[in-house]
């Protein structure tokens, strides 16, 4: 049942406004930065959960003449993006103070980095709610430029160098998908009359009269331009780079927008799925090559934010694999994978800020054998590193033995084996990270070298110049949300039936486009 709400409006102009009221307020009040970004986004969860409710019980909300649409995959996006991006910002509170006490920033910035933070927030939950193709380009090209200055926020040489590569790269890649888009909507256009072409909701039903060879390479830029954006490999090299040089706060923010990019793929690769099975085929394998890439590059980093960030590359690999099989099944495991990975990344990011705020470091070999650790933040650790490598009852566990029966059930054997592997490798190159900063209780003897932070690229080559504090933990406004996430991961391992409510409309919304709506 379709209902013409304002909903869709709300929770795009609330982020919208709480960034222009940083900006406003910052001139007069620097020292109250972080306020109003953390007011909007609360606001925004709240008018999030209200249209998850309204979409699990069966409704699909409309505005603008159906260029807004929200139906269950975009529910439960939006709610990934309201979670997280509470969670980032109400860190990022403090962790930013602890930069300025420490000469790394000054306090007039702050309001800029808040205004950019809820300014991200409001572009990816735009991405997630337009219903017009070639706006869907435009605004997950506008989560790039909201983002790119926050990359570069302490204004480092090595800082400078990530942000114009990740601009570059994804700017060019993104490019890619518009392409895509226009060649879509040219196509579309015959039978699909007016600005109905550009209507994702309504190509389904005729894709099976588009040009093929032309379609076919529609289908290959998009996946080359959101793949860019989304971290695919070959399309990463700006991912590891850009995670360590940015506030680990907005690192873990930054994780989500990836998501973002696989959100676009989903929603428009999969209404083709049906007349052009192959490209379901590429992105399976593309998704295989993807998680063994990021693992085996994980391994090889000192920096913890540069391992974090090529498991992310890793993680999207097995989204895009559920999503590539085209069976209900498939996009159940993608989805719930999705969800798992955005909370448990952002945890783990904010881990490591913790010992940011109390070590000065994320470097594990000058993190080992240091005292300035808590235990509720290696729980919060090994709890996300367990998760992510999927223990069971955690709930990365049920997220990726759905993706394991799919793809066994599809008889693509060789994919649930590198899946299997890729898993082993996940649970060990983390759990070892975990035993090295948190349980190793002789000081490293070894050269503290930045060469093995990082190959081929920006590197993390010195401690964060950050004033640490020689605590247990880091404050209670930080350590609270690290607990929240790591709380939600628990429950959903252990109770998963009321998350299965939330993603079976999201699996049925994207059966109900490519069944022709």
């Amino acid at each position: 049942m379709e209902s013409n709400s304002v909903l869709p409006w709300l929770i795009i102009g609330v982020p919208a406004l709480a960034a222009g009221a940083e900006v406003l307020l910052g001139r007069k009040r620097p020292q109250s930065a972080g306020l109003a970004a953390i007011a909007g986004v609360t606001i925004t969860l709240g008018l999030v959960l209200v249209l998850a409710g309204r979409v699990v019980q069966g409704e699909k909300l409309i505005a603008w003449n159906g260029q807004l649409y929200a139906d269950g995959l975009s529910a439960l996006v939006t709610l990934v993006i309201g979670v997280a991006g509470l969670a980032a910002t109400v860190f990022s509170y403090r962790y930013l103070r602890n930069d300025v006490a420490a000469g790394k920033t000054v306090a007039e910035r702050l309001p800029f980095y808040f205004s950019l933070d809820a300014l991200f927030i409001c572009t990816m939950l735009w991405a997630t709610l337009t219903n017009n193709l070639i706006m869907l380009y435009v605004v997950v090209e506008a989560t790039t430029l909201a983002s790119a200055l926050l990359v570069t926020f302490y204004w480092k040489r090595e800082s400078l160098e990530a942000g114009f590569k990740y601009l570059l790269l994804c700017t060019v890649g993104i490019t890619f998908a518009l392409l895509g888009c226009v060649l879509i909507y040219a196509a579309a256009s015959p039978h699909v009359g007016g600005h109905q072409a550009m209507l994702i909701t309504a190509l389904a039903p005729v894709v099976d009269k588009f040009p093929r060879e032309l379609t076919i390479l529609a289908l290959a830029f998009l996946v080359v331009g959101f793949g860019t954006k989304a971290g695919l490999v070959p399309f990463h090299a700006w991912l590891p780079d850009a995670y360590s040089q940015a506030p680990v706060s907005f690192s873990a923010l930054l994780s989500i927008g990836i998501k973002v990019a696989a959100y676009a793929l989903a929603r428009v690769l999969t209404i083709f799925y049906p007349e052009y099975s192959t490209i379901g085929l590429l992105v399976v394998v593309l998704g295989m090559v993807t998680m063994l890439s990021g693992i085996v590059f994980a391994f090889a980093q000192d920096d913890l934010k540069r391992m974090l960030a090529f498991s992310s590359v890793r993680q999207i690999g097995y989204v895009m694999m559920g999503l590539g099989l085209g069976s209900s099944l498939g996009y159940f495991g993608a989805l719930y994978h999705f969800l798992n990975h955005a909370l448990l990344k952002a945890m783990l990011f904010l881990c490591t800020g913790a010992l940011v705020y109390t070590s000065g470091t994320t470097l594990i070999s000058q993190l080992r054998g240091r005292k300035e650790k808590g235990a509720l933040t290696a729980i919060c650790f090994f709890t996300g590193a367990l998760a992510i490598g999927g223990m069971p009852p955690l709930n990365g566990f049920w997220s990726k033995f759905t993706i394991f029966i799919a793809t066994a059930q599809a008889g693509l054997w060789w994919a649930t084996g590198v899946a299997v592997f890729t898993s082993l490798l996940t649970l060990a190159c983390l759990v070892r990270a975990g035993y090295l900063v948190f349980l190793e209780r002789e000081e490293a003897t070894g050269e503290e070298t930045a060469a093995t932070a990082g190959h081929g690229g920006c590197t993390s080559s010195s401690p964060e110049p950050a004033q640490h504090h020689p605590a247990a933990e880091p404050p209670w406004s930080m350590l609270g949300m690290m607990l929240a996430l790591a709380a939600a991961c628990i429950l959903i391992g252990l109770l998963p039936g009321p998350v299965n409510r939330l993603i079976a409309p999201a699996v049925q919304s994207i059966m109900y486009i490519v069944a022709g709506g």
